[in-house]
């Protein structure tokens, strides 16, 4: 494993020894994800862990229970998990970092949401510490740089952290579920070790609920990391280890992309149509592309693209980005279209035949008291800023 971060985390302050444990054992289920291949027939893999751990005895059995419990509800795959006590270590006296007390930990990942959230709370900068995790792919790495670099000019005091925490063996599974567990157990051990209570994971409230477009998209074929039923297990794990004065939400459940996009991005400002512009959406930006086409554009047609695109135009704000799909001609284009026709096909059949209610709710488990007329009002929301995407 490649990482920036010390055994004792001291480069997020002073996290308490469950927080840290927490993020070693997230972290540990990321590496397992990326590295184990899902089989092709049934999808499902038996994953387990060994996880040494500074202070195991907190982890119950009902610990233990909500840790894999979630596991299962974002891969659905079959997790175990045994926790082994770490050899001893000579903590440093100070943390590798300056503690100044915040009071939020919000993540910036280079996508659009999060972009937006960033926006939203910049003059709350001072007591914000925003978080990221340097990715693996190239152009992601590249947004998250230079929406820092453009955030800096306007908020000066704007504190953004990133670190590598990424597998060096080969990576086998394209699809990785835990990446989003993994920057919230990031932020949490973050927020521990800086005295803040809350955690924001920026994301709209479509595409966490993300309901199935057609019926064969459901189970793990659907991500599901910022779906309300993932916060509510999360806080449920957060209870058993006594970590739960950290909140962890998403501040923007109750918004389609399109209205998070119309909060945050003023209306006739160049600056922020330019920086939207550098974000990346998309769900493949390697995958299938053609010969000689530009691995840092979002491609344009996967479905994370199709909601970003739609997102703009329900905003009425001008969609800036330079789209992959809109760079190829002849051949190549017919090629890439055809990479993404499962996706166009999704798309299609969402747009034409609507959502059905009872297979929205029944696609996942729900916290209690959700109120499922919301729920439902937003995904048919969501369904409408999709239907004024133009797709040939």
């Amino acid at each position: 494993m490649q990482t920036g971060l010390g055994w004792s985390l001291a480069e997020l302050g002073d996290p308490a020894n469950t927080a840290a444990d927490l993020l070693r054992i997230v972290a540990a289920a990321y590496i397992a994800d990326r590295t184990t291949s899902r089989p092709a027939r049934t999808l499902h893999r038996e994953l387990r862990l060994s996880v040494h751990l500074d202070a195991p005895e907190t982890w119950t059995q009902a610990a233990l229970d909500a840790a894999v419990d979630l596991l299962h509800w974002l891969t659905g795959d079959t997790w175990t998990l045994e926790i082994l006590k770490a050899q001893p270590t000579t903590k440093s006296a100070k943390p590798a970092v300056k503690i100044h007390p915040v009071q939020t930990v919000s993540l910036m990942s280079g996508g659009l949401d999060s972009l937006c959230g960033a926006l939203l709370c910049l003059d709350q900068a001072e007591s914000t510490v925003f978080l990221g995790h340097v990715d693996s792919a190239n152009a992601v790495s590249r947004a998250q740089r230079l929406i820092h670099d453009q955030l800096r000019t306007r908020q000066p005091g704007l504190s953004y952290r990133r670190y590598v925490l990424r597998p060096t063996t080969d990576v086998r599974e394209r699809t990785p579920r835990t990446r989003s567990l993994l920057f919230m157990a990031m932020a949490i051990a973050a927020a521990s070790g800086l005295g803040a209570g809350k955690v924001l994971v920026p994301e709209n409230g479509f595409t966490s609920i993300n309901p199935p477009l057609e019926p064969s998209r459901g189970g793990p074929l659907t991500t599901r990391s910022t779906h309300p039923w993932a916060f509510y297990a999360l806080h449920g794990l957060l209870r058993e280890l006594s970590l739960d004065s950290i909140i962890v939400h998403n501040p923007h459940a109750i918004l389609t992309k399109g209205e998070l996009v119309a909060a945050a991005l003023r209306p006739h400002s160049t600056e922020d149509g330019q920086l939207a512009a550098i974000t990346l959406s998309c769900a493949k930006p390697n995958a299938g592309r053609p010969k000689g086409g530009n691995p840092n554009l979002n491609c344009g047609l996967c479905i994370a693209c199709l909601v970003r695109r739609g997102a703009f135009i329900a905003a009425d704000r001008p969609d800036k980005t330079t789209y992959l799909i809109d760079t190829l001609t002849g051949d190549a284009k017919q090629t890439f279209v055809h990479h993404r026709r499962h996706d166009i096909a999704a798309w299609r059949y969402a747009t034409e035949a609507g959502f059905d209610d009872i297979r929205v709710l029944a696609s996942g488990l729900w916290p209690p008291n959700t109120d499922f007329d919301a729920v439902l009002a937003i995904c048919h929301r969501g369904l409408e800023e999709l239907r004024r995407v133009p797709v040939s």
